[in-house]
């Protein structure tokens, strides 16, 4: 009992010196003060990742909330690294989404502000008019490792029995198994040197041939143009 007695006394004892420590600071005339706001309740920018990307403007303080993976897709792309922020595609909408400022989903014209030629190039082929950059370059990340991979071109031309022939081909069969760097794809032979306008080969033998033979012996390619085969992939 007398265990039973100290320990009830020690547990009282704790309880009232809890109830102390918890009590809010009095100011000079016995009212409680005001506690200071947390530092961390005061607004501040939303800190730049690793590598020191400039994140401190209004669209991205706005958005890292609202719509956060446009935000890090953005962040992984060379518009980023380059300072190439949200309104320079989309100006703003400080005057409403429907103002003339604000652009929802830009087109070849603003991205020709800085890609004039491949823009041209594209307006130049069968391409205009139907797709756009984003077609091929997912929004946010324009990424060009995605743009390569001859799998986005069976996004618009899944049906083509030309495009169906390349994935049973030599050429598809190695690109599935070995991956980019290893094989041809529809963009090495139809935008040679990064041509976006994909009618130079495809309306010029010559032009074609000359891109065969980065691969296959000028014999070879010939005849295989010349026999029709061409039209399906080898």
């Amino acid at each position: 009992m007398a265990f039973v007695k100290t320990v009830r006394n020690s547990l009282l004892a704790f309880i009232v010196l809890a109830a102390f420590a918890y009590q809010p600071a009095l100011a000079a005339d016995g009212a409680p003060s005001e506690q200071p706001a947390p530092a961390a309740a005061a607004s501040q920018p939303t800190p730049a990742p690793a590598g020191g990307l400039d994140t401190s403007f209004a669209c991205y303080q706005c958005h890292v909330k609202i719509t956060p993976w446009i935000t890090k897709t953005w962040l992984a792309s060379k518009h980023a690294e380059k300072g190439i922020k949200c309104q320079d595609c989309h100006g703003n909408h400080d005057g409403g989404f429907d103002s003339p400022d604000f652009t929802p989903r830009p087109g070849p014209d603003k991205c020709s502000k800085c890609h004039p030629i491949r823009i041209k190039e594209s307006l130049a082929g069968k391409h205009a008019g139907v797709t756009k950059c984003t077609s091929c370059h997912p929004r946010h990340t324009f990424s060009l490792r995605v743009a390569r991979n001859p799998k986005i071109c069976g996004t618009c031309h899944l049906g083509s029995a030309h495009v169906q022939s390349y994935w049973t081909s030599k050429m598809g069969v190695v690109y599935e198994t070995e991956g980019a760097g290893f094989s041809a794809t529809c963009q090495t032979c139809h935008m040679s040197d990064r041509e976006h306008n994909v009618d130079s080969t495809l309306n010029n033998k010559d032009l074609m041939l000359k891109v065969c033979n980065t691969c296959h012996s000028a014999s070879f390619a010939g005849k295989a143009m010349s026999s029709g085969s061409f039209k399906s992939h080898w």
